[in-house]
Formats: structure tokens, C-alpha cells, sequence
């Protein structure tokens, strides 16, 4: 074989080998990606983020419809960033399970920060606002009464840094607390708010035994069926949700007080009795709601 043959052959399989490590490198190639990247960046979106997020393997709960519950999109890692905000949801009554931020680094999403627990976020301009609830001691698990208290997230050029905890709302705005009938088998939660924030409160009741006649069924997105409550607002006619991720009120059955038959309780404008026949509950608009075994009607 000629010398100049020879020096082409060979320079042509280098140049084959090049390229076959090249595309190895690349994104989407058979590499697995290392443990703080994915796939190719796209769009910022729940899709984007839960993909990236299951590929990390730190999405809390992955069995719910919809394991990631918000997202924000925005410069958040600095000037002119692609940033993601994922928060994931929690198949309770509690807000959240934690939340992660990526960044969009040469073509991937990179995992900047990971935090647990129940905050909600939400953007202010460049910064992250977390806000959260203040849990007294003796609070039930599902209803804090210490208000809630807010910070922000700031990229300081290397990394996202929290600033000092501020009260965002005052402890004594609320009052809340739960009753159930004799039976236990109704169990209602009162959320009263003071002053400005009246017309919020709000009486939530579930009727262990379901309700009848049932409300219909239809596809849930962020949870499974709720054919056992209702909710009564300061105004308007009660709602029946057809849609819930949690137990609602009855995850307190176990420390609600007990409304004796013939008993009431009252509270920010409504009034609830218990009687052997059922429960019945009405706002100061007039609408309300009655719950028994046998059935159930709203007014």
C-alpha cells in the first residue's frame, strides 16, 4: 500500500473515533447524565420540571396525579438566567412537601438548592418569597394559629441565600378549631378570620359515611374523588368539592371536641347544631347545609 494511502486510512479513523466520543458526550446521548443535570433544558413548565425532577429521583411523592404542584419561571440565579422553581405537592392538607430551583447551564437543567417542608413560593421580581405557616404547640397538625411568616431567596452571584424570617401575618388573625357529632361520624373544622379578612372564614365538614346522594364523579387532576364534604363560606351556598388530595377535616377526628346532641357552636357568623337526626350548619347570608347517614342537602 502506497505511504499516502495509509497516512489517509489512519486519518480518517481518528477522525471516526473523534466523532463517536463527541456524541457520546452530547445530551440525550446513551451518557448518563451526572447526578445535578438532565436532559435538554426546553421550555420552564410542570412537565419540564417533574421530568427533571424524576430523573433526579427527588420528587417526594411520585404516586399523586400531579407531584408537582406549582412552578415558577424567571431570573431567580442571576441577570439574564433561565431559572425553575418546582414545588411539589403533598397528598394532604398541608400546602407542600419542598420545592427545588434548577438552572439552565449549557443546554441542561442543573439542581441549584432543595429545600424540605410546607411553604408556598411565589416570584418577587429576581427573588423567591417563601411564605410559611408558624405552628404553636399546641396546634393540630393541619391548622397552625401562629399566622405566617415570609422571607426572600436572593442570588448573590454563587448561590441563593435566604434573608431573615418576617411575620407576615399576625397570630391572633384566626381563630380555628374542630367539632365532630357524638358519633364521630361527621367531623367539621371552622377557620374564623378577624377584622379585614372576615369574609375569608370558612366551615368545612366530612361525613365519614359518604354523602347521599353522592356528588358526581369526575376526572381529578389533584387528587382522588371527595364524596364525603362540604364547605360553607361567609356568603354564597355551600361547595362540594369533587376533587381532594387529603382527609380533610376528619384528620382531626381524633381531637376535635365532641358537639353534644342538642348542642351549637358559633362562630364568625355561623352557627352549627347537632341533633340525633344530623348535623346542620348555617352562615348569616342564610345559606347552610344539613348532613345525616341518610342523606344530605344544602340550602
Amino acid at each position: 500500500m502506497a505511504r499516502s494511502t495509509l497516512i489517509g486510512t489512519v486519518a480518517l479513523a481518528a477522525l471516526a473515533l473523534t466523532s463517536l466520543a463527541l456524541a457520546a458526550s452530547r445530551p440525550g446521548s446513551s451518557q448518563r447524565p451526572s447526578l445535578l443535570e438532565s436532559t435538554a433544558a426546553g421550555q420552564c413548565s410542570k412537565a419540564a420540571a417533574l421530568e427533571v425532577a424524576t430523573r433526579l429521583g427527588i420528587v417526594p411523592d411520585p404516586t399523586l396525579p400531579s407531584p408537582v404542584s406549582k412552578v415558577l419561571c424567571g431570573p431567580f440565579t442571576g441577570p439574564g438566567s433561565q431559572a425553575m422553581v418546582a414545588v411539589f405537592a403533598r397528598g394532604t392538607c398541608l400546602p407542600s412537601s419542598g420545592w427545588a430551583v434548577f438552572r439552565s447551564t449549557g443546554g441542561t437543567w442543573q439542581l441549584v438548592l432543595q429545600r424540605t417542608g410546607f411553604s408556598t413560593l411565589a416570584a418577587a421580581g429576581p427573588d423567591i418569597r417563601e411564605t410559611a405557616w408558624v405552628w404553636r404547640p399546641s396546634d393540630p397538625p393541619c391548622n397552625p394559629g401562629g399566622g405566617s411568616k415570609s422571607r426572600l431567596w436572593h442570588w448573590n452571584g454563587s448561590r441563593l441565600v435566604a434573608g431573615p424570617w418576617k411575620q407576615a401575618t399576625p397570630a391572633d388573625s384566626m381563630k380555628y378549631g374542630s367539632f365532630k357529632t357524638p358519633s364521630s361520624n361527621i367531623v367539621c373544622d371552622y377557620f374564623v378570620h378577624i377584622g379585614s379578612r372576615a369574609s375569608e372564614s370558612s366551615v368545612g365538614c366530612v361525613i365519614k359515611s359518604g354523602l347521599k346522594p353522592a356528588p358526581p364523579r369526575r376526572p381529578c387532576q389533584d387528587g382522588g374523588y371527595a364524596g364525603d364534604r362540604v364547605y360553607l363560606g361567609v356568603t354564597g351556598r355551600v361547595q362540594v368539592p369533587s376533587c381532594a388530595g387529603d382527609p380533610g377535616p376528619y384528620v382531626n377526628v381524633d381531637r376535635a371536641r365532641v358537639l353534644g346532641y342538642g348542642k351549637s357552636w358559633s362562630g364568625g357568623g355561623f352557627r352549627c347544631t347537632s341533633a340525633e337526626a344530623g348535623l346542620t350548619c348555617r352562615s348569616k347570608s342564610g345559606h347552610g347545609f344539613f348532613l345525616s347517614r341518610e342523606s344530605w342537602r344544602g340550602f
